[in-house]
């Protein structure tokens, strides 16, 4: 059961959401728009800001279905964490695209706000300040990730659940690179992300 749940896992990360709808809108293949990254943020700068929003809820269902596969076969701590790591490998590297994809960064939060969100809350208080002590939305993104087995394990009280956050977290380091990192693309192009979020769209 469980190498069935995580085969089910990948294959629901796997469906590459981000590029279909820029397929469908745009005719044009997302991995050679923007950053490349077949993602929510490239999808909102390169196809439409909408476009961006029906992919983060799309990204943000695999999270949420993937922690409740594994409950509904009766999968505990272990099954729940593989579950939900295949789910991210599987949209980092699609089968579908060839070993393409994105960075699963909104299935991830999505399962976590499942499994603890005072573990995503404390997550995002820790991202934000070290963005306002860093200035760079990349270190702060780096620091989320170092920090994420530490906080995870601490506030489940579960080593399975540390272990599973280091996972995750040396998945997202080793696919986080500044040359595909969307917040630098916004922060050439706009004075910031709630300037892109609210402002008019440029042609």
């Amino acid at each position: 059961m469980l190498v069935a749940l995580i085969a089910l896992g990948y294959l629901l990360g796997s469906i590459p959401v981000a590029w279909l709808i820029a397929k469908l809108v745009t005719g044009k293949d997302l991995r050679r728009l923007g950053s490349g990254n077949v993602g929510v943020m490239n999808t909102a700068l390169s196809v439409a800001r909408w476009a961006g929003l029906v992919v983060f809820v799309g990204e943000a269902a695999k999270g949420v279905l993937a922690v409740n596969l594994a409950r509904a076969f009766g999968g505990g701590e272990v099954a729940v964490g593989l579950t939900v790591l295949a789910t991210v490998v599987g949209t980092r590297w699609s089968i579908w695209l060839r070993g393409a994809g994105g960075r699963g960064n909104t299935a991830g939060a999505a399962a976590l706000l499942v499994l603890s969100w005072p573990s995503l809350v404390i997550g995002v208080v820790i991202w934000a300040l070290a963005r306002l002590l860093t200035q760079s939305s990349f270190v702060a993104t780096r620091t989320f990730f170092v920090l994420l087995p530490l906080v995870f394990g601490l506030i489940t009280q579960s080593w399975w659940y540390g272990v599973f956050g280091m996972a995750l977290s040396l998945v997202y380091l080793s696919t986080q690179r500044p040359e595909t990192d969307d917040h630098l693309l916004i922060k050439d192009r706009w004075p910031s992300l709630w300037a892109f979020l609210t402002g008019p769209r440029r042609k």
